[in-house]
């Protein structure tokens, strides 16, 4: 959770935004401004890579992937008894927690992945779209009883925005690609509710589409705001021009949000000088009498302070009456302003000075809404019937006001502290069913609805959607249903038997996790820079485990990401292997305590640690991938390191390094370097004297996380990609798709029971996956 200094553990945006940089770009040392925080970590080429390798994969497998006429959903009873098929993956969770621990306290919620968009269709209440960052679309038609994924072969499963056509409510707008670490680009349309979806279309150089509208009064005209400005079609989504503005400054806008303003008039939001070239960030408004046609720019929403990022909601019931929330540079709030002329002008209500009539220790006053994060978090609504009850979120809380902008009041805290209802940090979207009955607000932690104004909120909704972001899992032979899994901002969780229900046991960000091989009652788990924890119970307590990592908790010299890799040469399962930037560290007590191995034979400068991995065969062989394309191999059991061949056509950004659990010689490496032009995967069967490219039927030119060999049997092996999990039965010479039923996702670890009787693979956006072979 975000930006406290209350009880309970928090994420770090800019944190985070900065670390998926570094894995994919190697951007390692280099400055990370404010500009540097919109976008993804992925270039406009690569993105479109991307659309064209899940278009190959659709037509090669489509008999394996999810198809429409039988869509896939998660389990609907999530505390029902889950068993994979022989062929085909099956979704174990999470969709639901009986309790969520963070710090001390302890909630009886069900929370899911980060929400980008909810829409409600007019005509139908009981039919709800809710778009997540990285799960893709999910789509209920009894009310949010029940959830159905909508896009999962499109090739990216990040989104941006959503939108449903006014005049016709089976239309609907996607934009791919969550505008903070989203991987998506292009937008596609629906004609059918979301069965089916029409190719990418490309908005000039856009790689973001924050905000997407058509014009109710004219379906052929959509307008969209992208990170490469405002941008307007009049055939319908099937072609793109971009909006001319006189921003005043050189360079390309940053569209942050567009609303309809009555008629043909719309109001919209940029950043009027994203790359920072006046020293500061730009925030304007503009408003349209044309339906996007021409715009002119909007007068009164000016700060001392400056202006970042805007967004708009008009009240439906008056559209004259605007609202405009706007971030400063600093990520704090600048103000709120009104507008009762459609946007053409505003007036500031000085809101940041005023106090909360219900404030409290975290937050007295509104200015503490965005805590740093306006960049990043912002949520605005008016109520359909009522012009002055208008709904805003930041960070840490939820508030309102009741009388258009004089007096404030929050509503929610992201602990359920001070009296105030649970709901989770980090507030992206809302909407109002068509009466005003029912609020709908999404943040980092999913859907939550109130049908009392606010007074209570019910998380409800998100029991049966698996669109958590995980890093990584862990299993155990000790205990075959047993699983731990590390998450984005929705912490450690720890499955319940063999359900879908997994209850968050640490909070923040969750990363590496490990059960004990032989006891299953012996779990570590992560949170950022080399923060280890460790329970003796299953994962109901928690203590830091740490001890001996000089850099635990230093975000100067260890890596935002926490790893942790099981040394398995180890018959007892104690022994673990994590590392800070610059060297391994190694237990052989379950991570009570930890010992530096040596660093001589590593790089003295310029060297980050990015993963490291140790032998089966031969418990002094241990081995790690670096920065700059780097491997580096111990015998010794890492008193001294040696640097092997180079892999040839390496891309950089190495993500993962295996051995053969019956050969410490043979290695197998992956990447996940953003350029399809390079290789992601490497395999030596002489401990690094050469090296052969082993892609042979994986989706060329695709990241690969990370490569687990087959307890079993050496000659199969299991490949987490961007786009799933492929298996090779022949020492990696030649792959195929492996399994049926996995979207077209981001898997991020694939962990296989010693007796080989069960694969399980984490995704990134989608949840766990299981499947028996």
């Amino acid at each position: 959770m975000s930006g406290a200094s209350f009880a309970g553990e928090k994420d770090d945006p800019n944190a985070r935004k900065r670390a998926m940089d570094e894995w994919y770009n190697e951007s390692y040392g280099k400055p990370h401004g404010k500009e540097f925080r919109k976008g993804g970590p992925w270039s406009a080429s690569f993105r479109k890579f991307m659309n064209d390798a899940a278009a190959k994969e659709r037509a090669k497998y489509a008999s394996m992937l999810p198809g429409t006429s039988n869509p896939l959903t998660a389990s609907g009873d999530p505390t029902a008894s889950i068993a994979a098929t022989g062929t085909t993956w099956v979704n174990i969770g999470p969709t639901k927690a009986n309790y969520m621990q963070n710090g001390s306290t302890s909630l009886n919620k069900t929370d899911a992945g980060r929400v980008r968009d909810i829409i409600v269709d007019k005509n139908n209440p009981s039919i709800i779209y809710v778009a997540f960052s990285g799960g893709g679309v999910w789509k209920s038609i009894d009310g949010g009883t029940t959830w159905t994924p909508r896009s999962e072969t499109l090739g990216s499963l990040s989104t941006g925005s959503l939108a449903m056509d006014p005049n016709n409510s089976n239309t609907l707008y996607l934009g791919l690609g969550d505008p903070f670490d989203g991987t998506g680009i292009g937008l596609v349309k629906s004609t059918d509710g979301g069965n089916t979806w029409f190719n990418p279309v490309y908005l000039g150089s856009a790689t973001e589409i924050a905000d997407l509208i058509v014009a109710p009064g004219d379906s052929n005209i959509v307008l969209a705001a992208t990170n490469a400005g405002l941008f307007r079609s009049v055939d319908a989504g099937a072609s793109w021009s971009a909006i001319s503005l006189s921003t005043g400054f050189a360079g390309v806008p940053y569209g942050w949000s567009i609303e309809w303003t009555g008629g043909t008039k719309f109001v919209a939001t940029i950043d009027a000088d994203p790359a920072l070239a006046s020293g500061t960030n730009q925030g304007q408004v503009w408003s349209s009498s044309d339906n996007g046609a021409t715009w002119t720019r909007a007068t009164g929403v000016t700060s001392t302070a400056g202006l970042e990022r805007i967004t708009v909601a008009a009240a439906p019931s008056n559209r004259n009456t605007v609202y405009a929330l706007a971030a400063n540079p600093s990520g704090d709030l600048a103000d709120i302003y009104k507008s009762t002329n459609g946007g053409v002008s505003f007036t500031a209500l000085s809101a940041g000075g005023k106090r909360y009539k219900n404030g409290n220790a975290e937050g007295r006053t509104v200015s503490t809404v965005f805590n740093t994060q306006g960049w990043y978090d912002q949520l605005l609504v008016v109520h359909p019937t009522d012009p002055n009850l208008v709904f805003f979120g930041g960070a840490l809380h939820l508030a309102k006001t009741t009388d258009g902008g004089s007096t404030y009041s929050q509503v929610t805290n992201w602990l359920g502290q001070f009296s105030l209802p649970y709901v989770h940090a980090d507030f992206h979207a809302a909407t109002f069913d068509p009466t005003g009955t029912k609020l709908y607000v999404g943040n980092d932690g999913g859907l939550f609805f109130s049908t009392d104004g606010g007074a209570t909120f019910s998380d409800s909704m998100n029991v049966g959607i698996a669109s958590h972001l995980i890093y990584d899992i862990g299993i155990s032979a000790a205990n075959r249903d047993a699983v731990i899994a590390g998450l984005q901002d929705n912490g450690t969780r720890v499955r319940v038997s063999n359900t879908a229900v997994y209850n968050q046991e640490i909070g923040g960000d969750g990363f590496d996790c490990e059960i004990h091989p032989t006891n299953a009652s012996l779990m570590l788990g992560s949170l950022y820079y080399a923060r280890i924890q460790r329970s003796t119970d299953g994962g109901l307590n928690w203590t830091s485990a740490c001890s001996g990592i000089t850099e635990c908790n230093n975000s100067s010299t260890a890596p935002f990401t926490t790893r942790l890799a099981l040394g398995p040469a180890d018959a007892t399962g104690n022994t673990v292997y994590t590392h800070s930037n610059t060297k391994v560290y190694k237990s052989t007590n379950f991570g009570t305590s930890w010992t530096a191995l040596g660093v001589s034979g590593l790089p003295t400068t310029s060297l980050f640690i990015r993963n490291v991995g140790a032998a089966k065969s031969n418990g002094n062989v241990v081995g790690v991938v670096a920065n700059s394309g780097r491997v580096f191999l111990s015998n010794n059991g890492g008193s001294t390191w040696t640097t092997p061949a180079a892999l040839p056509n390496n891309g950089l950004s190495l993500s993962d390094i295996t051995f053969d659990p019956t050969n410490a010689n043979t290695v197998y490496v992956g990447s996940v370097a953003p350029d399809g032009t390079k290789n992601h995967l490497w395999k030596s069967t002489d401990f690094g004297a050469s090296w052969t490219v082993i892609e042979n039927g994986l989706p060329a030119g695709v990241p690969v996380n990370t490569v687990a060999v087959d307890p079993g049997s050496n000659t199969t092996l299991y490949a987490a990609t961007h786009l799933g999990v492929y298996r090779s039965t022949d020492a990696g010479a030649s792959w195929t798709r492996f399994g049926a039923g996995m979207p077209l996702v981001n898997v991020t670890d694939v962990a296989i029971l010693p007796d080989s009787s069960l694969v399980r693979a984490a995704t990134f956006g989608r949840s766990v996956w299981e499947l028996r072979p």
